[in-house]
């Protein structure tokens, strides 16, 4: 039996996915003190088990701006990202469905908690503006869009704006048919991040002439 076994494949496994050897190692002790069903069946099991985990618990994180350009990046994975004061920029990493909408909206409001937390210790600009990048959302469903809504909602009464950016066709459509862009307003849906930052600091200007002639951590480049 141990000569059936690819120790190369399975080492290169262990250094590239763990997760991944998890379920190789699984199938093989499956079959060494069980049989070939049971191998099968756990790692088909187990491989389940992790869409399943992936689907309810998105990843989501914050956003900043790489210096001299228009590009947003996991402020986590590039350190040198900077955030802007008035607002945070959440990335959601996947689809939007009913297994993962309470998820999301909870993990929406412990962001924006944290971060007027930050700024209020700092005594920086107070957040305004929560923008979500859609990008790597590929679906929604109802679940997902009610979501949205009362996230929506809740920002409203605490005085804060939504903001989307990058939904994708099949995303926007759903939200147009939804009346979703209405009820938020189609000027506060953008092609890109960089569009909805910059659209949020012409409004904040807009509706407050007397403020900074730039907000800290806006990047240098056209408004819409």
């Amino acid at each position: 039996m141990l000569g059936l076994v690819d120790y190369e494949a399975a080492m290169h496994l262990w250094r590239l996915d763990k997760f991944d050897f998890f379920v190789c190692l699984s199938a093989f002790l499956g079959v060494v003190f069980g049989t070939i069903e049971i191998g099968l069946i756990l790692s088909v099991g187990i491989s389940v088990l992790r869409l399943l985990l992936f689907v309810g618990r998105p990843k989501i994180y914050v956003m900043g701006n790489i210096q001299n350009t228009e590009i947003y990046r996991n402020i986590e994975q590039y350190p040198q990202a900077t955030t802007i004061s008035v607002l945070i920029i959440l990335h959601i990493d996947g689809p939007i469905y009913f297994a993962n909408s309470s998820y999301l909206r909870d993990r929406i409001g412990r962001w924006i908690d944290e971060e007027e937390e930050k700024l209020r210790k700092s005594e920086e600009n107070s957040l305004q503006y929560i923008i979500l990048d859609l990008s790597a959302v590929g679906n929604i469903d109802t679940s997902g869009i009610s979501m949205l809504e009362e996230v929506n909602k809740i920002l409203g009464r605490r005085d804060l704006k939504l903001v989307i950016a990058n939904p994708g066709a099949e995303v926007m459509k759903k939200l147009s048919k939804s009346k979703f862009t209405e009820t938020i307003g189609k000027e506060w849906i953008h092609l890109t991040v960089a569009e909805a930052v910059s659209a949020c600091d012409f409004m904040l200007h807009t509706a407050k002439p007397d403020s900074p002639e730039k907000i800290s951590g806006i990047p240098e480049f056209n408004n819409v």
